[in-house]
């Protein structure tokens, strides 16, 4: 089973992407900051990782720069969810895959993208 690591610290948001994973047939987990996030993925060795790019306490921008510095996680597919307008252009370099927009982001898509990034993390 694939493994998804969602890094979001508001919990309702973290339910529906939970539920979106869970309908992707992925095993998922959720941490509430970067923090967590490094401390887990040497352990867990997710398959990707969504990140809420409005993490309290911190950016989301340290932690991809945290993760492209680690040759091994340099390659790990990373969704950022956000309500803020970011581009991918900005972002591409730091291994973002795909940005959902929190306002507009539909189910459907959401389970799309998390296919992809999925499929992309492939071991």
């Amino acid at each position: 089973m694939k493994k998804l690591l969602i890094v979001e610290d508001d919990k309702n948001w973290a339910d529906i992407l939970g539920r979106f994973a869970a309908d992707v047939g992925a095993e998922y987990r959720v941490v509430v900051s970067g923090g967590q996030a490094i401390e887990i993925i040497d352990d867990w060795q997710p398959d990707a990782l969504i990140l809420d790019m409005l993490l309290a306490g911190e950016t989301a921008i340290a932690l991809l720069n945290e993760l492209r510095s680690y040759a091994d996680l340099a390659s790990l597919p990373i969704v950022v969810c956000t309500n803020i307008d970011v581009k991918m252009d900005d972002l591409r370099p730091l291994g973002v895959k795909a940005i959902l927009n929190k306002t507009s982001m539909r189910p459907n898509e959401a389970r799309t993208i998390f296919r992809e990034v999925l499929n992309d993390g492939a071991k």
